[in-house]
């Protein structure tokens, strides 16, 4: 079966090549700047890569501190001050059979609660007049582009009960209404039932799983089912319920020691959105600035992916940033504990940075996660901006080794992956990890309904991954009828209760998650191989961490495996005795937990 990820993290080769080429033309910034999440006073230093393509000898930032946007032009600052870089390295590039500049340039340090703004240009001395603007997206840009960039000066932390959370992701609309049965295609796309009434009528249930959190799919006044077009930010849709059932909510599952985590969409809104509305019909509207209207986009103005149902705002016009932050703070001083943002890549890093801060002041502790489908170096760059964002390379990972006979990984490429990201990253960055989630395939169906492999996926992402998010139904063994099509998302089938429940598995993933739960190794300590045998199928690895130390075992071949573990004592997750040599069954993990000899 062909399987499926989601966003560029599956873009193929050629795509790739293209990309990356395109990433060594211009002039880029990167948002690479050192450190990447200043404090209070520290000095910040540019880096910035001019491409072969760009003929230009001077490279000036224009910065603001007081939230009014950068403006310069030829190194002369007209709002705020300017910062000349300097060149330090030229660097051959293969990809391109050519060289690129590096500059770098030193920010002053800057006092607490300070919004750093700043745009930067490359021009230059001689004749004729040139400016080249840093844009980092490039598509359906005129040269005149710019992208804003910008941090926030702050002591923010993530907060510490994010990094132990175990989330439970419900899509409203599917949770309940319509129970044990498919959804036809032609159905899939209407709104089924689910509402917040349904959510709260089953939290017993949720509370039962062990997690800790519960992150429900957007419930604002929208246009679908989905409620990824948001029509008003501060109103529940009347088809989810209404606020008090939203206020419920948060007061029934704080009473069962349930965090709630909001699905926020600050990238892009519905075509019936009031401010949009005015926009369109009115050139002169104050509201016309919110969107980018061109004729050189497909519909007249900028939307999600072509998408003219959800036009895209401009996040960077203070006017829109305030609006999405009192939304936010709405929300959040209401109760909400978190929020997971839609498209995080849409919106600048200058924008998140200020969201953020604008959260912190109403709820201190409120968890902020951001989907982006990247990995590496541009994942990183939001580490200050966001608490964390989505682990899309621990989803790909996990599915290529697991959901086929013949994995697309071999054990030694994942174990590599998993232990460099956690070096890669910075600690107090959080990557809530999954298996599936509802813009893709379910993992249950890209294994051939193979529940061994399900198993194993789920023993992998509690045993290694980080916050592990949960998707409705895979504990319960909800697979889907048939391949997700272009639009059509065949992860959204409602939810499986009573009889139809694989109550075997069930017990399985409560079994996990209380495991994850008792031994903290499993969320913060280091991870290590001790055995890996590739043509075995077999690896050993330990999580450790300074009060104990954790074991996986695991076994991907079709026949049993003999495995010793190091002298000691090992009790497995439903608290038996392991013995000193272990037998693995085919395709199974086995999480152990170091004793007292």
């Amino acid at each position: 079966m062909t399987d499926f990820v989601f966003g560029g993290i599956e873009a193929d080769e050629q795509r790739l090549l293209a990309t990356e080429r395109d990433a060594r033309s211009g002039i880029r910034h990167f948002h690479a700047i050192t450190p990447l999440d200043p404090t209070p006073g520290q000095p910040v230093r540019l880096t910035v890569q001019v491409g072969p393509d760009v003929a230009v000898d001077r490279v000036t930032a224009y910065v603001t501190t007081d939230g009014a946007l950068p403006v310069g032009s030829q190194g002369v600052a007209q709002q705020g001050f300017a910062v000349h870089l300097t060149p330090v390295a030229t660097r051959w590039e293969p990809l391109i059979w050519d060289y690129v500049t590096l500059w770098e340039g030193e920010l002053p340090g800057q006092p607490a609660g300070t919004l750093v703004q700043y745009v930067i240009e490359g021009w230059r001395s001689f004749a004729p007049p040139l400016s080249v603007w840093s844009r980092e997206q490039r598509i359906d840009r005129t040269s005149e582009a710019r992208t804003l960039y910008g941090y926030h000066v702050d002591d923010f932390a993530t907060p510490t009960w994010a990094h132990r959370a175990i989330v439970y992701h419900v899509f409203v609309d599917r949770f309940t209404g319509v129970e044990n049965r498919w959804l036809e295609p032609g159905e899939m796309e209407h709104f089924a039932g689910g509402t917040l009434r349904g959510v709260i009528d089953r939290l017993d249930y949720i509370a039962a799983l062990g997690v800790t959190a519960l992150w429900i799919s957007p419930v604002f006044v929208t246009e679908s089912y989905h409620g990824y077009d948001t029509t008003d930010y501060f109103n529940v849709d009347p088809r989810f319920g209404s606020n008090a059932d939203l206020l419920e909510l948060f007061e029934q599952a704080h009473a069962r020691n349930l965090r709630v985590i909001l699905d926020f969409v600050a990238n892009h809104t519905s075509v019936q959105f009031a401010p949009f509305v005015k926009a369109l019909n009115d050139p002169s509207s104050e509201y016309r600035r919110w969107f980018s209207f061109d004729p050189v986009y497909e519909h007249g103005y900028r939307t999600f992916f072509g998408v003219a149902a959800m036009p895209q705002l401009d996040a960077d016009l203070p006017a829109v940033r305030d609006y999405l932050c009192r939304a936010a703070q709405h929300w959040l001083a209401a109760g909400a504990d978190g929020l997971r943002l839609d498209y995080a890549a849409g919106p600048s890093h200058v924008f998140w940075s200020s969201f953020r801060a604008a959260c912190r002041q109403v709820k201190p502790d409120c968890w902020l996660f951001g989907e982006v489908t990247r990995a590496g170096d541009m994942l990183r760059t939001y580490s200050g901006r966001l608490d964390g964002c989505l682990d899309f390379s621990f989803c790909r990972a996990v599915r290529m080794l697991c959901a086929q006979p013949q994995p697309a990984m071999t054990l030694s490429q994942f174990a590599n992956q998993v232990q460099a990201s956690q070096r890669f990253f910075d600690a107090d960055f959080t990557q809530p990890a999954f298996i599936d989630n509802h813009d893709m395939n379910r993992f249950l169906w890209a294994a051939g309904n193979d529940r061994r492999r399900l198993r194993l996926a789920l023993a992998l992402l509690f045993g290694l991954g980080g916050s592990p998010c949960l998707y409705y139904g895979t504990e319960v063994g909800l697979g889907q009828p048939r391949a997700k099509g272009p639009w059509r998302e065949e992860a959204r089938h409602p939810m499986l209760w009573g009889e139809a429940q694989d109550r075997e598995l069930l017990r399985y993933t409560t079994q996990l998650i209380d495991f994850r739960r008792r031994h903290p190794a499993l969320s913060d300590g280091v991870i290590t191989t001790h055995y890996l045998d590739d043509a075995a199928g077999v690896w050993l690895v330990e999580r450790r961490s300074q009060a104990e130390s954790v074991w996986l075992a695991v076994n991907l071949s079709a026949t049993p495996q003999q495995l010793a573990l190091p002298p000691g004592s090992y009790a497995t997750a439903a608290g038996a005795i392991a013995p000193a040599h272990i037998v693995l069954e085919p395709v199974s993990a086995v999480l152990l937990v170091a004793t007292e000899s």
